[in-house]
């Protein structure tokens, strides 16, 4: 007996591996008789295949199967957040971080998840606008992270940090990050960041090679508004990235503002998930 009737597949597209894989879980969908929707993604899989939207997925599935590495889950999260369907990530990709059902065991380990064997788990995720005079001009969403930095070139800028209202520092710096817990272990660990557990309510500030000695990480609680108000008059154009998929522009004198979103990705894991374990074996601690 499953747990889930409706069964949204997402695939990362161009990858061979992949391909194999979402044939086994179509298989195995129809074998407990879970329908399926298969996401656009699919679609150079097969021209007989009826592929629907991110959103039909969103709308019509009581959970979602990614199919290959983190990248693939952070833009399936970003789309899915608010239709509050969970999500299983399965790992065709590299490191690994958030899908991590293997494919190599016939399946097992999704089998069990659908029949309601699982860890479930809730992922924080970002909220971003450019205001430009008071206005939003631009948003999206980060499940990793949301970067500020000069556009197309290596060049340092000015920017101050404010955060709930509070003038907190004023930045020179290639730019600075803002990092979830889950975007933790990715682009602020390379700069020098803390890891922070999947549970703690709380973001990552990190500069990025910041022009002074004193200038530190800051974890902030996940219910404070953070914002970065762009000064530095030689630097025209600036760029905004959303988990490294997402691009906009910016420019002097828009304010950045970033806040914990209050809808949450729910994550479903193997039972015998650990995150520490995960840390252990992908960051090779021995």
């Amino acid at each position: 007996m499953t747990e889930f009737s409706t069964a949204g597949v997402i695939v990362k597209p161009g990858d061979d591996g992949a391909a194999q894989t979402f044939n086994d879980v179509l298989g195995l969908l129809a074998e407990i008789s879970i329908t399926t929707v298969v996401e656009e993604s699919a679609r150079p899989l097969g021209e007989a295949l009826n592929t629907e939207s991110i959103q039909a997925v969103g709308e019509k599935c009581d959970v979602a199967i990614v199919i290959g590495g983190d990248g693939t889950l952070l833009a399936a999260a970003r789309d899915l957040v608010d239709f509050n369907v969970p999500i299983i990530g399965i790992n065709r990709g590299r490191l690994g971080f958030l899908v991590d059902v293997p494919p190599h065991d016939g399946l097992a380990q999704l089998k069990s998840i659908l029949c309601g064997d699982y860890y479930r788990e809730q992922r924080i995720i970002l909220e971003t606008r450019i205001l430009r005079d008071g206005k939003c001009v631009d948003t999206s969403l980060s499940l990793n992270d949301t970067v500020v930095r000069v556009k197309n070139v290596l060049q340092i800028m000015d920017f101050d940090i404010i955060i709930d209202d509070v003038l907190v520092t004023h930045q020179r710096a290639d730019g600075l990050i803002m990092a979830t817990p889950s975007g933790s272990t990715a682009y602020s660990l390379s700069n020098g960041g803390p890891i922070l557990g999947p549970s703690i309510d709380a973001v990552v500030l990190q500069p990025i090679c910041p022009h002074t000695l004193t200038s530190r990480p800051l974890v902030v609680d996940a219910k404070s508004a953070v914002r970065v108000h762009l000064w530095d008059d030689k630097v025209l154009e600036a760029q905004v990235v959303c988990d490294g998929q997402v691009y906009m522009p910016a420019t002097l004198g828009d304010m950045i503002e970033m806040r914990v979103k209050q809808q949450r990705v729910t994550l479903l894991h193997p039972t015998y998930y650990d995150y520490h374990r995960i840390l252990r074996e992908k960051l090779n601690w021995g």
